[in-house]
């Protein structure tokens, strides 16, 4: 080796070894690190992020078909700061599914509401977290049943769904929501008795008087040809009851 060239540091068979040893740790630091990070989403993720007081989790949904001709709809468009919607003062969000035997029943019941306060500033959405096109094709036909007129809406993912409700959540489970866009009540699989609670809590949100509650009448009268039908099954049935005992008694 000449004086001028620099002698080459001898390195020590180990030290790649230890290298490797080093980065292969730091790998699994990292992964440990990444998954620390992750955990808290993914429990945030499954947590209902709508509760009293809070802002609602903003979405756009398409929309069944409806009367209105309305394709798809955001909650921004009724509530908040960029609403289009004007008059819209109040929105009661309801989560339902196909194969929740009340969900179907409150159906009615929120086309009543949607009749008698969409005046006052009441808007009524229905999300339907059905995943399959047989459940899809169902709330197809609750709403042409119903004559539904209020929106509802496709939420196939149950990416909105998640977030209002979380990992589970009992159906329906419905939301009011302000016209500043933030939670003002949360009902969780409410029973027959809570809507009359909801119906109490959208009056008050829309600034009716406790005396000057219009939705008694409306339920009255709409039940009364539900009740006059049950009336005319029953007495059908009585008549049939009657012809099938005749002719057994005059047959040979």
């Amino acid at each position: 080796m000449s004086p001028n060239e620099i002698a080459s540091p001898r390195v020590s068979p180990a030290v790649p070894a230890l290298r490797r040893a080093a980065a292969s740790r730091g790998v699994v630091a990292l992964a440990w690190a990444l998954l620390a990070a992750l955990l808290p989403n993914a429990a945030r993720a499954q947590a209902p992020s709508a509760s009293v007081g809070t802002p609602a989790p903003a979405f756009r949904l398409p929309a069944y078909a409806n009367p209105g001709g309305i394709r798809s709809l955001g909650l921004t468009n009724l509530v908040g700061p960029e609403a289009t919607d004007k008059d819209a003062k109040v929105v009661l969000l309801s989560f339902m599914a196909s194969f929740c035997a009340p969900c179907k029943k409150e159906m009615p019941y929120l086309q009543r509401l949607h009749e008698t306060y969409g005046a006052d500033g009441l808007r009524v959405v229905m999300v339907s977290i059905d995943t399959e096109p047989e459940g899809m094709a169902i709330i197809d036909g609750l709403i042409a049943e119903h004559a539904i007129t209020y929106p509802v809406l496709k939420d196939r993912f149950n990416i909105v769904a998640r977030r209002y409700l979380g990992a589970q959540s009992p159906l329906p489970s419905v939301f009011v929501v302000g016209r500043d866009g933030r939670v003002m009540k949360v009902h969780r699989g409410y029973s027959d008795e809570a809507s009359a609670v909801f119906q109490r809590e959208v009056e008050d949100a829309l600034g009716i008087p406790a005396g000057a509650s219009r939705l008694v009448a409306a339920t009255a009268s709409a039940a009364a040809p539900e009740t006059a039908a049950v009336e005319d099954r029953k007495a059908a049935k009585k008549k049939a009851r009657k012809r099938r005992a005749k002719a057994s008694a005059s047959a040979p």
